[in-house]
């Protein structure tokens, strides 16, 4: 696991950037819904400062050369490959399959979570807090939002020396999926946690 807790360490100071973010722009957001003539609910602002903590450290994982932050963490120059070096794969589940079996070969249980359930999990939070937020939250909301977030993700990748896989694709979707049946799950066991972050009003998201 210890490729894991790595992934987790690095997303650590790029999430205080995402927490800079929130605050800052926490003003624009309350003079907004202020002139939009809604009020929200108490706990909206503390789901957002967790999906802006979560989406800077996750963009900093993903959105950076391999090694990137490993680099820096070391005291090192990072790298800075030539884009559209990495790999790219469009046929979806055969390549993942060969992997699969690989991996299980060499007992790499790290790379079969990270690329399998880890990619599922990794995306759930995009949907839990899509259904969360949204005015009328629907599984097709929080997958599409999901889905377009990863889309993003795996399209930029060709520009810094990363792998492109549309399997990658597909799991993250699924997380998003996944995300909202947390959120359903959360919302029949506490209603009044998920009434907390809603608007009162029909507005903006």
């Amino acid at each position: 696991m210890g490729t894991i807790a790595r992934y987790f360490t690095q997303m650590a100071f790029p999430s205080l950037l995402g927490a800079l973010l929130w605050l800052v722009s926490y003003p624009w957001r309350k003079s907004h819904c202020s002139k939009m003539g809604y009020s929200v609910g108490s706990g909206r602002e503390k789901a957002l400062f967790l999906l802006f903590l979560f989406s800077a450290g996750l963009s900093a994982l993903t959105l950076t050369p391999p090694n990137f932050w490993s680099s820096i963490m070391s005291g090192h120059m990072p790298p800075l490959p030539a884009p559209f070096q990495g790999d790219v794969n469009l046929v979806p589940v055969l390549q993942s399959i060969s992997l699969l079996r690989y991996y299980i070969k060499h007992g790499l249980w790290d790379a079969i979570w990270i690329n399998f359930p880890g990619n599922i999990l990794m995306f759930l939070p995009f949907g839990f807090f899509a259904g969360l937020l949204m005015d009328k939250p629907k599984w097709w909301k929080s997958t599409l939002v999901t889905f377009g977030v990863s889309f993003f993700i795996e399209s930029f990748q060709l520009l810094v020396c990363r792998g492109t896989d549309v399997d990658d694709l597909i799991l993250n979707t699924l997380g998003g999926l996944l995300g909202h049946s947390c959120f359903l799950l959360l919302r029949h066991l506490k209603p009044s946690l998920v009434l907390s972050c809603r608007k009162t009003q029909k507005g903006c998201f």
